[in-house]
């Protein structure tokens, strides 16, 4: 019986197909494939994470003032104005849990990935925690830093007691709100003020009206992310993004303040981290 003998150079030939085939199937087909079942795994396990959020932000409450400052001796020649809005965010951590536990309680909490867009480029804007304490009234703030906001978490009692509300505080069970505030410093400089029909001026959201500053000049887009990790180390976060935008239908920033409440129901803090 004869033996059938294949050329050298088929033999090569027929190696280097079927190793090219080979390598079609695995990048094309197989590597495919398995990145699809990792994505999905992934995809569920995030989603089965997440179904029942620890945490959420349960309500947002944003004020909204001015203010002046008077520097003629009180003969109201030279005004600098100034409109603020401060922001309180309630976050919920006994919607999933309703005990406090390592879950639910923060062990960190900070700020970060803050975007501020005025609709005007000549804006000054500053940004940072504010002494809730003060909440409804002008406060200087120094502007965020760059690495952004973080906060002192208070874990006890003891701690409490001492605690000074000019520093960056959070309570470990969320009991308190996050206070943060926005400021569009000197808006306006060096106006003059007329008083009213009663002989009086009022250093807050009244004055906007009367040195006919366009409201819709004052809107803003404000944007950041909030981080917690509770005391089992795992993280979270949240996207929020908030209209400053006095220009309302009734004006009522006018009156001097106004306040408003958001609704927050697609404002949960997304498990990132076991």
């Amino acid at each position: 019986m004869r033996r059938l003998l294949l050329n050298p150079k088929l033999l090569i030939a027929l190696i280097v197909v079927f190793a090219v085939i080979d390598i079609f199937a695995y990048r094309y087909i197989y590597a495919v494939e398995v990145s699809k079942r990792l994505y999905t795994d992934s995809a569920v396990k995030f989603v089965n994470a997440n179904k029942n959020p620890v945490f959420k932000i349960k309500k947002v409450i944003l004020y909204y003032g001015a203010t002046a400052v008077d520097n003629s001796n009180g003969d109201l020649t030279n005004i600098d104005i100034s409109q603020f809005t401060d922001i309180e965010i309630e976050i919920d951590n006994h919607s999933y849990n309703k005990e406090l536990s390592p879950e639910n309680t923060i062990s960190e909490l900070f700020v970060d990935n803050i975007k501020i867009t005025p609709s005007s480029e000549e804006s000054n804007i500053i940004f940072n925690y504010k002494n809730p304490m003060s909440a409804g009234k002008y406060q200087e703030l120094e502007n965020y830093k760059e690495d952004g906001i973080l906060f002192k978490i208070i874990r006890s009692n003891e701690a409490l007691k001492e605690a000074d509300y000019n520093d960056c505080i959070f309570y470990t069970d969320c009991s308190n709100p996050l206070s943060l505030g926005y400021i569009n410093k000197n808006i306006m400089t060096g106006c003059e003020v007329s008083k009213d029909v009663d002989g009086l001026v009022t250093f807050d959201g009244s004055i906007l009206k009367s040195v006919n500053i366009p409201l819709d000049s004052l809107d803003a887009k404000i944007q950041f992310q909030i981080h917690l990790v509770n005391n089992y180390n795992e993280e979270y976060v949240c996207n929020v993004s908030l209209d400053n935008n006095l220009n309302t239908e009734n004006k009522e920033i006018y009156t001097g303040h106004y306040v408003k409440i958001l609704n927050t129901n697609d404002m949960n803090f997304i498990k990132v981290s076991n």
